[in-house]
């Protein structure tokens, strides 16, 4: 059997840098030591009421005055917006 690491050695490093990269490897550390593994995401069903109800009003872009940019599409060589 290998040795375990100390915490804060080389070895340690390496395999906490290895197992940060790698969900599973994560999961299987936090069960490990207790903990609940999470899968990762930190947005859910637990959304103040404030944020659900003006959410709409959200500008999701940082371009100032910019309306939605138009895409035409081509045929057979003919654009179809085109008669």
């Amino acid at each position: 059997m290998s040795k375990i690491p100390t915490t804060g050695s080389s070895q340690w490093k390496k395999n906490e840098k290895m197992i940060a990269t790698n969900p599973v490897l994560r999961a299987a550390r936090d069960t490990a030591q207790g903990f609940k593994a999470s899968s990762g995401i930190t947005t859910g069903g637990d959304v103040s009421p404030e944020y659900k109800e003006n959410y709409s009003k959200i500008d999701w872009t940082k371009r100032e005055g910019v309306g939605k940019p138009t895409f035409r599409t081509k045929v057979n060589g003919k654009y179809t917006d085109e008669d």
